[in-house]
């Protein structure tokens, strides 16, 4: 039995590494925390180097729409994540006018194509992304996303992948909604 849990703990941490001390229930409690730290590894990087001007609360959002982000559900999962600090959002195209929206919200991503294990079908997924928070046209702030070195949340989707940085750029906004399922945290649209 003891060969099983450590060859199937083995497996899921893809370490390849194993010192026993000898005493079994040590060993499996190793195991298990190695096990754990290998899979938060798998979750979506943090922000890097967010800057935050405002940490006022903010409820409305005008999100200019970049059409060189090919990557359908990244406004999608970006308005789930609004949403779920409690933040209603709109689309509006580039270079005009939001009207009547004081706060705006711009954004750059990066795709990159691969195929996914057991597939042999090319599937998209985000590898870089930066929003940029305005008022009025003065930033309020900025924050970024770069999939993680080994490419452990590569297939993340991107609503998961800017989680973080919503939660950087609205600190003024707690998380209202925190329980949505994960097929309707990209389900959001408004263009």
């Amino acid at each position: 039995m003891r060969t099983i849990i450590t060859a199937a703990l083995l497996a899921t941490s893809l370490s390849g590494c194993i010192v026993t001390s000898g005493n079994a229930l040590m060993d499996v409690v190793g195991l298990v925390g190695s096990a754990a730290s290998g899979v938060k590894a798998m979750t979506p990087n943090t922000t890097q180097n967010p800057i935050v001007l405002n940490k006022d609360p903010i409820r409305d959002v005008c999100i200019e729409w970049n059409g060189s982000v090919a990557l359908s559900d990244f406004v999608p999962g970006l308005q789930g994540e609004l949403l779920r600090h409690g933040v209603q959002s709109r689309v509006y195209d580039a270079g005009t006018q939001a009207l009547a929206c004081p706060v705006t919200l711009s954004y750059v991503g990066y795709v990159k194509w691969d195929t996914k294990a057991f597939t042999e079908a090319y599937t998209p997924y985000l590898t870089y992304a930066a929003l940029t928070l305005r008022r009025d046209g003065r930033v309020l702030g900025m924050a970024q996303y770069r999939l993680g070195s080994f490419g452990q949340d590569k297939w993340a989707s991107p609503g998961d992948k800017l989680a973080p940085l919503i939660d950087a750029l609205f600190p003024g906004n707690p998380i209202v909604a925190d329980n949505l399922p994960d097929n309707q945290r990209s389900a959001f649209s408004g263009y």
